[in-house]
């Protein structure tokens, strides 16, 4: 046996020999959950990402330019409507009493802007109407209407309420959720 040469030495023992050989093989199956983790997050995101285009897209196809509110605050009938220009980056807020010989004061609120009219000499109270810039339109405009009815004084506190119109053509009071009859 004079071709084989010389034996080589035994190695030498390492800490990672020193350990169970069960030990030595969990990372590859935490690394492996790891991924599937990250894998399945990615997926859901995606799924959810999928999910809020869909929507955005049937919002876009049911789009209407207009909405509107049938209201009966303070014992006074009220419409709020909103029409949002050929642009798309202002809608248009008026809120009409027409002739209802109880309406003493309207008042509408958005976007950090307000209007307001009060009965003057025996005349109906005149629409108020503002106009809201709008960043996004498909989102909905949130709008707080006070009516002061019969029995409102000057200086007093009107009965208000809080609408959420959408460019769909629905109304939602924004503090239930419930839908609000419309007369469009």
């Amino acid at each position: 046996e004079w071709y084989r040469g010389p034996q080589p030495e035994p190695p030498t023992p390492t800490a990672d020999d020193t350990l169970p050989p069960a030990r030595r093989r969990t990372w590859p199956y935490i690394a492996a959950i790891a991924a599937l983790a990250i894998a399945a997050g990615v997926v859901w995101q995606n799924g959810s990402d999928e999910n809020s285009r869909e929507e955005r897209q049937e919002r876009a196809a049911a789009y209407k330019g207009r909405s509107g509110a049938a209201l009966d605050i303070d014992g006074v009938n009220a419409d709020l409507v909103a029409r949002w220009t050929k642009d798309r980056t202002r809608v248009i807020l008026v809120l009409s009493s027409y002739f209802d010989q109880d309406a003493r004061y309207l008042r509408i609120d958005a976007s950090d802007k307000s209007a307001s009219t009060t009965r003057e000499n025996d005349y109906f109270p005149k629409d108020p109407e503002i106009a809201v810039p709008v960043k996004d339109p498909l989102a909905d405009v949130t709008v707080r209407v006070a009516i002061g009815g019969k029995n409102w004084k000057e200086d007093s506190r009107a009965a208000s309420r809080t609408i959420r119109l959408s460019p769909t053509g629905t109304a939602f009071d924004a503090e239930t959720g419930k839908q609000l009859p419309s007369d469009l």
